[in-house]
């Protein structure tokens, strides 16, 4: 999994930004000060929203979810409250019904754009979860037709491509979120795109002023190293994944190492051809809170190689 698609996971979440909460000091303190306003001034469904949001701070589903079905019934015309009701079943494994919520709220046919946009972004997240990636596809571009100002949005749509192998298409969509946000974090996934797509020269013009101005290079010294071994260029790829392995381990904290270091380590040993680290590090990845998309990555390099077929011996 690239760096760039480590961010994807954190980008992603702008869309679903819970209902605002009073002073923060903690979900702990929001959750008991929530209560108390509640048992003095009564239930209400926003402040029922606000506790599940803190709630999915501490990753207590089963109270969040309590919390959104009992605002989703003190309104149920709210689409907000349909869609963080979607999510709070989503993220409790409950996919279908989360769906049938995105359908409900989709039904309330919201003024809004922005809100028919997030309710589709969240089918279309739920979507990617069961590899209904085409139908994912469909919504992302919806949405992006609605609301046009959201990285994470664009980011999402290109992890799906990435999928889908549509990367010249990828490429061009990245170019459209580059021009309406202006957010760095779609230029670094366009780099990616171009080398998936085999555009090898132009990713390497931008990559080389980046590699010259970066601090930490790592990340950079692999994506170099991807457009040499599509330039032909092996022995300098080589090169530039020993210096990236280097750094790497240099800022690696063995006793508490950074998932996206991981998922860099474990494409620079994949790169050299060591398939025994590559794996290593990325189950590592994968046990420290990696997104989705490594499960792909461990998947391919466990499968055996087909052996291949002996021609039948002439009579």
């Amino acid at each position: 999994m690239r760096a760039a698609a480590a961010h994807l996971r954190v980008a992603v979440v702008v869309w679903l930004a819970p209902f605002a909460a009073i002073a923060h000091e903690g979900p702990e303190h929001e959750i008991e000060e929530l209560t108390g306003q509640m048992n003095k001034t009564g239930v209400t469904a926003e402040l029922l929203s606000e506790r599940a949001a803190e709630y999915r701070v501490l990753g207590r589903l089963p109270e969040a979810t309590k919390d959104m079905e009992r605002a989703a019934a003190l309104a149920p015309r709210s689409v907000v409250v349909q869609r963080e009701l979607a999510r709070v079943l989503f993220l409790g494994g409950r996919a279908a019904d989360a769906m049938a919520t995105v359908a409900r709220g989709l039904a309330l046919k919201p003024e809004e754009p922005a809100d028919i946009a997030s309710l589709r972004m969240l089918r279309a997240e739920i979507l990617l979860s069961q590899n209904e990636n085409t139908k994912a596809l469909e919504d992302c571009d919806a949405a992006l037709k609605l609301h046009r100002q959201n990285p994470g949005w664009y980011l999402m749509r290109s992890e799906i491509q990435r999928r889908l192998k549509a990367h010249r298409e990828r490429v061009a969509g990245l170019d459209e979120g580059i021009a309406e946000t202006g957010a760095g974090v779609l230029g670094i996934e366009r780099v990616e795109a171009l080398l998936d797509d085999g555009q090898s020269a132009a990713a390497l013009k931008i990559i080389e002023p980046e590699l010259q101005d970066s601090r930490i290079k790592s990340s950079w010294l692999i994506r170099r190293a991807r457009a040499f071994i599509g330039l032909g260029k092996i022995a300098e790829a080589g090169a530039d994944l020993k210096l990236a392995l280097e750094e790497i381990g240099a800022r690696l904290n063995p006793k508490t190492p950074d998932a996206a270091l991981l998922l860099d380590k474990a494409q620079a040993h994949q790169l050299l051809g060591d398939k025994k680290e590559a794996l290593r590090a990325y189950e590592m990845a994968r046990d420290r809170g990696a997104a989705d998309g490594v499960n792909e990555k461990i998947k391919l390099l466990e499968e055996p190689k087909q052996p291949v077929p002996t021609p039948p011996a002439k009579p």
